[in-house]
């Protein structure tokens, strides 16, 4: 069979994958101080208090006051792309890599089973001696990883730059990139299986993930946060412990593999095109074409992997790169819309099992309840429609194409369909509500009504008793004890008429 890649040859590789952050943001008190002038304070003390290189997207402002000109790609979204990142790269990512014991290599995860984690045949386990002070590597060591070599490994990936998202509606991603090493002649199919049993070792990086997100939720100012997980747990029976932001936090949902394929002439390249749509797999097979609009590229979007095939020398690296920017954002969108599905349906779930009620501290709550999460779907989505609109046209055909691939048309009808309920229910519950109101109110009326009888009656029975009660310092007498009566009787009607008219 023809060999994709050969023995110790390299190629270019990007994991993508997106999990929950744990702190939920007020982004309306972000927009009335200043996003950015936020996020640049925000990476300005994270960038005095730990390593790596904190960055926000910067949007440049133009001398011609034109928002898209012939060397800018996209616009600027009013809710920002993302809030902060984090990128490691160099020395900043050997340290914490040393710093957390993790390997720079990857190899293919070993299959799950008796035989998971035991030593293969000709390998040696070799771990590095800890720091006896800090319990971390030596510094003669940071480079020794602690996972065995595998030497009967197809292949192998190299961590050459680790970049870690946060976003502000309740979900981070991360962008590992590398290069792929081949231990032998590879198919392209035996490249895929590689590629794709090297992403299901990502899982091992979740504390390092897990820290960054805690550093960036420790630097928020609180007055800016509306729940976060990391530092204190909202108040039990609110809406937010019920909801999925607080499980598996820094937790990667999925990995999708997006390949990068390099060609040295438009011959190889015209080959490489067709031959590399083995490497993608998609659900819709009527999608998959190519939909880059340079003649010297070709963009496969897929479902779990992506392909970009380019020309060396001809295709600039911002036109490669839209495929992996625009996947990290839709990765990070469909994880929030399906954590949202869920949400809805176990809210709609509560809501039709418990049934009518007569509490109405249990209803109010119930309605701020599902309030709060009509709030948050209504946002999220805002968001998801506003962002395309900046986009640039090789990004548009992207974006459009993932949303057929991973067949979203269908979530968002769930999603509407849960939300539609939901509301309805929410009605329900107000007119509940208004119900138990009128009802308590009414109590009020007539207990109103008795006492003030009750007093006019006291009354009029202290003056045919012939008590004296018009003198000075004395109590009513007769015309004024029947005119309290009719005041406190009309009082009580009109009351009770601008009640029931509202």
């Amino acid at each position: 069979m023809t060999v994709f890649l050969a023995a110790q040859e390299k190629m270019e590789m990007f994991f993508n994958g997106p999990m929950r952050s744990g702190i939920l943001l007020d982004s309306q008190g972000l927009l009335n101080r200043g996003y950015r002038t936020f996020q640049k304070e925000l990476a300005g003390t994270l960038r005095e208090l730990y390593v790596g290189a904190w960055e926000y997207p910067d949007f440049q402002g133009r001398k011609n006051k034109l928002t898209f000109d012939v060397d800018s790609f996209q616009g600027e979204t009013i809710i920002p792309r993302y809030l902060i990142s984090r990128v490691f790269e160099g020395r900043d990512l050997e340290d914490i890599l040393a710093e957390f014991r993790l390997p720079a290599d990857i190899y293919p995860a070993e299959p799950e089973g008796e035989d998971a984690g035991a030593p293969q045949p000709g390998e040696t386990i070799e771990e590095p001696p800890p720091d006896p002070d800090s319990g971390r590597f030596l510094a003669e060591e940071k480079r020794t990883m602690y996972r065995p070599e595998r030497k009967k490994a197809p292949a192998v990936f190299r961590i050459e730059e680790m970049d870690i998202f946060l976003y502000d509606y309740g979900y981070a991603s991360c962008i590992i990139s590398g290069h792929v090493t081949a231990n032998k002649d590879l198919t392209i199919q035996e490249y895929r299986s590689a590629v794709e049993h090297i992403s299901s070792a990502m899982p091992d990086y979740t504390e390092l993930f897990q820290s960054t997100i805690a550093k960036i939720a420790k630097a928020i100012p609180r007055e800016f946060i509306v729940v976060s997980y990391h530092d204190r747990q909202p108040e039990e029976g609110g809406f937010w412990p019920n909801t999925t932001l607080k499980k598996h936090m820094g937790e990667l949902f999925w990995v999708h593999r997006i390949f990068s394929v390099p060609c040295g002439t438009q011959v190889e390249f015209i080959r490489a095109k067709t031959e590399c749509r083995a490497l993608v797999y998609s659900a819709r097979t009527d999608v998959m074409d190519d939909v880059s609009l340079r003649p010297d590229m070709a963009v496969f979007p897929g479902h779990g992997n992506s392909c970009v095939v380019y020309t060396k020398d001809a295709t600039p690296e911002w036109n490669r790169a839209r495929l992996r920017s625009v996947v990290r954002a839709k990765n990070v969108f469909y994880a929030a819309l399906e954590d949202v599905d869920r949400d809805l349906f176990y809210l709609n779930n509560e809501v039709g099992a418990r049934g009518h009620s007569d509490d109405m501290e249990y209803l109010e709550r119930q309605a701020q309840f599902m309030s709060d999460c009509l709030s948050r779907v209504n946002f999220l989505k805002s968001i998801y429609d506003d962002y395309d609109n900046q986009l640039d046209p090789q990004s548009i055909e992207i974006w459009n194409v993932l949303r057929k691939v991973w067949i979203m048309d269908d979530m968002f009808r769930a999603i509407d369909q849960k939300v539609t309920m939901l509301d309805k229910a929410h009605g329900r519950t107000i007119q509940r509500l208004a119900a138990l109101q009128s009802k308590k109110i009414g109590a009020l009326i007539i207990i109103f009504i008795l006492v003030a009888l009750f007093a006019v009656i006291l009354a009029l029975l202290g003056v045919f008793s012939g008590g004296r009660t018009d003198g000075p310092g004395g109590g009513l007498g007769m015309p004024e004890t029947i005119l309290l009566a009719f005041a406190l009787i009309g009082a009580t009607l009109l009351a009770m008429r601008l009640y029931k008219g509202k």
